[in-house]
């Protein structure tokens, strides 16, 4: 009886049980997630997007490994926002976000657009020296990747790639030519070229142009990109007359000194390469050196000379200096640097000159001047007397005759030679010392640059045809001189009634000719004449 009723509670157990777990089974739902977007992309820039979250969960959760680097989540309700930052990198971004609601998970694919490629290389030109080297060049690109390929292959130049520079490397070059390779750096669409260039054995130097004002690293750069060293630094001592000076040792076996000089550090004036011995001299003289100045862009620019040239090109004209006396054999190459004219300007048909039959000639005094300007129908208008001797007339001052001819002279000066304040007397008292012709238009020799009054190129060519060479400028004061006759004539601006005029100053001087120290001290003294006789100048 017992029995039967535990077999019997048993039973209706096991029957309530079921039907409890059943009851349990009902009410259990599985959890559902959908997005309103499985896939999304931007563009480079700054930017987010929202997704429609549906679940049937109480929460839900958004995570992404590129969370907190480029990319950020925020979730507010059944929401999800995706934000990016800029992409600032030339190629794509990829990630992905998952949302899991307990348990249902669905993976959300994120894309982000490259930003446009950048590529820089710093330097664009590599000069390497004869005796071979290396070199770097800096590259700054947002790209993962680059190339570098050069314009053909060569076997004197080896390249060495990494992700933030290019090296070069390269073996000595024994041939007397330079050579040069273009390297093509690319990452995408953009490409950047970098020129190679290695210098061969230097039997000949040319300068690079300093620049106005001058460049230091510019001249630096090119020197010891070809193998030269500094050897010493002087710095500009006006009140001494000296000059900033860079004096470097070069490669070349003949010239084997240059030196950039300026007379303030600022403008500069000449470079000067030096050659010693009888070595130099046959260097020069050789048809070779003729030919190196013509491929390095070189004419000759002086109708009775052998010795000139100006490179209109790199601006800088060049005088060379022969040495031949026995224990000073020698050569030197005088550079000078040309400031870059603005337009063109017309200059004289002929180059005009005061009469030369009256300079400096002994037999030629005042009375003879007044009756040349009488037969020329010109009108004195200014007369000054010696402030130390007042019997003694200093200067007179001619308007010409009127002249139709826009080139012409409208006034005529001379300056004569008399007694000093220590009253000695030269040897040529009374005769004409300096010569000047007065132009109304500046233009037809000189352009202004500045608060200074440059010789015009026109009117540098035609004292070139006319044999003159460049000897020195000092201020607005620019001379030249030619060797046969020694004449020197200024080329210069004055004032007349607050206007400026261009005055040509004419003189014979013997001695500023030539090379060396003396040439240089006789310019000097030259110099000092013609600024003296400009002052005078009655405007």
């Amino acid at each position: 009886m017992n029995l039967k009723k535990n077999i019997l509670f048993l039973l209706l157990g096991s029957i309530l049980l079921c039907m409890f777990s059943c009851a349990k089974e009902d009410e259990f739902e599985s959890p559902t997630l959908v997005l309103s977007e499985n896939s999304i992309a931007f563009d480079k820039g700054v930017n987010e997007r929202t997704i429609s979250v549906t679940t049937n969960q109480g929460n839900w959760i958004a995570s992404s490994p590129q969370e907190g680097d480029w990319l950020s989540l925020v979730q507010d309700a059944n929401v999800l926002k995706v934000k990016v930052t800029e992409n600032t990198m030339g190629t794509e971004r990829t990630g992905y976000v998952i949302v899991n609601a307990n348990g249902a998970t669905t993976k959300i694919e994120v894309r982000q657009s490259a930003a446009d490629v950048t590529l820089d290389v710093v330097p664009t030109a590599i000069y390497l020296p004869q005796t071979g080297g290396e070199k770097t060049v800096d590259v700054t690109t947002n790209a993962a990747v680059y190339d570098v390929t050069p314009s053909e292959e060569v076997s004197w130049l080896k390249i060495i790639k990494s992700e933030e520079e290019i090296k070069l490397v390269v073996e000595r070059n024994d041939t007397y030519q330079q050579r040069e390779v273009k390297l093509y750096a690319k990452s995408g669409s953009v490409i950047r070229e970098i020129v190679v260039s290695q210098a061969g054995i230097q039997r000949y130097i040319v300068p690079i142009n300093p620049g106005a004002p001058q460049d230091v690293h510019k001249i630096m750069e090119y020197e010891l990109g070809r193998g030269s060293y500094l050897r010493e630094y002087q710095a500009a001592m006006p009140a001494y007359g000296l000059e900033e000076m860079y004096t470097f040792i070069t490669p070349s076996p003949i010239f084997t000194l240059i030196q950039y000089c300026s007379s303030d550090g600022i403008t500069p004036s000449q470079i000067i390469t030096v050659g010693d011995g009888s070595k130099a001299i046959a260097a020069v003289k050789d048809k070779a050196f003729d030919k190196f100045l013509t491929d390095n862009g070189y004419v000759r620019s002086n109708s009775e000379s052998d010795r000139e040239y100006t490179n209109e090109q790199e601006l800088l004209t060049l005088k060379v200096y022969i040495s031949e006396k026995e224990s000073n054999e020698g050569v030197n190459l005088t550079f000078t640097p040309i400031i870059k004219q603005v337009g063109d300007y017309k200059t004289f048909n002929a180059l005009p000159y005061y009469p030369l039959e009256l300079l400096q000639k002994s037999n030629v005094k005042v009375a003879d001047v007044e009756a040349y300007e009488k037969n020329a129908g010109s009108k004195e208008e200014e007369r000054t007397m010696n402030e130390y001797k007042n019997t003694e007339v200093s200067q007179l001052q001619y308007t010409l005759k009127d002249n139709t001819d826009p080139m012409a002279a409208y006034g005529r000066i001379h300056v004569f030679y008399t007694t000093d304040k220590d009253g000695k007397t030269p040897d040529n008292l009374g005769s004409v010392q300096i010569g000047a012709l007065i132009f109304k238009n500046t233009s037809l020799g000189v352009w202004k640059y500045g608060t200074k009054w440059i010789v015009t190129k026109e009117l540098r060519k035609k004292l070139g045809e006319e044999g003159f060479s460049f000897l020195r400028s000092s201020g607005n004061n620019h001379f030249f001189a030619r060797e046969r006759d020694h004449l020197v004539i200024d080329v210069t601006c004055v004032l007349d009634n607050n206007q400026p005029v261009l005055a040509l100053l004419y003189n014979f001087d013997a001695t500023v000719s030539g090379a060396g120290s003396k040439a240089v001290k006789a310019q000097e003294r030259m110099e000092q004449k013609f600024v003296a006789a400009k002052k005078a100048l009655k405007f």
